[in-house]
């Protein structure tokens, strides 16, 4: 048997490898594989529908965020089709140097139009734009106020920047206030608008009016809003009415809008300030056009329909009806993302495999993601769940806490 300090050709492993090894997520992970617990890494054999293929199986898919279904629009895929025919299937290099289409160019205009701003920048991916802003914006003496349960594309960009990051309560100005009164250092705040866990929203207006407050720059990051909330779908600075006040405001296409990519929104003048500052975007690959072509042309769907957010803000509220209905109760919030608290880890993964078991996707979200004892169920609704889908879910959601003698009031029955 090889031992744990060499590698299988019997060469010693250097100290950092050692530690690679020994992490003890690592060994999480391979004790998943053993026991066949650890829910990460399903195998997909489909298109991410409804009903998907996984691991052999056809799936009740309650864990893509696909919100809008446009992942396997027909109109999408088409425009992704005629993009890679025409512009090849890469570009080759970063925007800077060779890879700068007049794609690109074309969907930062038609995202600064939707917003009704006057700069936009597109990106490999919605966590480099955070990367990219984060790490243009701050400087070492600089403060980065992120709420605590802020995405880790914005905490690594903050690390990247050597800013230092302060951390306020989830969703609470007055904790950001609090802290930031006083502070003559130059800073920043970031808040996410519908926040990918517990699925809640940030109350933006009062965030706004604390960090005029303080002389605190304000980023949203609308990667789960947009397309899921305010009446055309630009999230929840749509609906606060901040749109023309965040400073700036990113997104990701890898959900409502069905592909991969992530842009920043706002000025002119910062946008393009950024376009020469921001090494995430000036050191990468450009995306792929086919990417670009199927964001675009969500984007433009979107646009000409948005009774498409109201089609899929209808199944949410169906189906919180429904899982109150069965004794259950999901975190308050009417953005895409249903999340029921079960408890502690074991609990969580053991509700998740009952659920597979019956046919159903969804994501288990355990500790360090949410804190210690506060496992929960995570449900993403489509605008495509059809209603006794949304009925089936709610059911087997209330079975399996039966069967697990859950607290049907959103606890578990095991403290972590």
């Amino acid at each position: 048997m090889t031992r744990p300090e060499q590698d299988s050709a019997g060469r010693p492993r250097a100290p950092v490898i050692q530690r690679l090894l020994g992490d003890p997520r690592v060994a999480q992970a391979r004790l998943g594989k053993r026991i066949g617990r650890l829910p990460y890494f399903t195998r997909v054999e489909s298109a991410t529908a409804p009903i998907t293929r996984m691991e052999g199986r056809d799936i009740l898919n309650f864990g893509s965020n696909n919100y809008l279904g446009l992942a396997n629009d027909p109109r999408v895929i088409a425009a992704a089709q005629e993009a890679s025919a025409r512009w090849g299937a890469g570009v080759t290099g970063s925007r800077l140097l060779n890879g700068n289409l007049t794609l690109h160019e074309e969907l930062e205009e038609a995202l600064r139009r939707f917003y009704g701003r006057t700069g936009a920048m597109v990106f490999s991916t919605g966590y480099g734009a955070n990367l990219g802003l984060m790490s243009s914006l701050l400087g070492r003496d600089d403060r980065a106020w992120v709420d605590e349960e802020m995405h880790a594309s914005v905490l690594d960009g903050v690390w990247l920047a050597r800013a230092n990051m302060k951390r306020f309560g989830h969703n609470d100005p007055e904790h950001l206030l609090a802290q930031a009164k006083g502070d003559t250092a130059s800073g920043l705040c970031v808040v996410e608008g519908v926040y990918s866990m517990r699925g809640d929203r940030a109350p933006l207006r009062r965030f706004l009016e604390v960090c005029r407050e303080t002389r605190l720059a304000l980023v949203v990051d609308e990667a789960h809003g947009l397309g899921t909330v305010g009446a055309r779908g630009l999230g929840t600075v749509e609906e606060d009415g901040v749109v023309q006040d965040a400073d700036f405001i990113t997104i990701t296409f890898s959900k409502s809008l069905g592909s991969c990519g992530g842009a920043i929104i706002g000025d002119k003048a910062q946008i393009e300030a950024l376009r020469v500052l921001t090494r995430p975007f000036l050191f990468t690959a450009a995306n792929t056009p086919a990417s670009v072509a199927a964001a675009l042309a969500s984007l433009r769907i979107l646009h000409e329909d948005p009774g498409l957010v109201a089609q899929l803000k209808e199944r949410v509220r169906s189906l919180r009806e429904a899982l109150v209905e069965r004794g259950l109760r999901p975190i308050p919030s009417d953005g895409p993302i249903v999340s029921v608290e079960v408890g502690a880890d074991f609990d969580t993964l053991q509700a998740w495999r009952l659920l597979w078991n019956r046919g159903i996707y969804a994501n288990p979200v355990i500790h360090p993601a949410v804190p210690a004892g506060h496992g929960l169920l995570r449900l993403s609704v489509m605008r495509t769940h059809e209603e006794q889908m949304v009925r089936t879910v709610a059911d087997a959601c209330a079975d399996v806490f039966s069967d697990l003698q859950l607290s049907h009031q959103g606890r578990g029955k095991v403290a972590s």
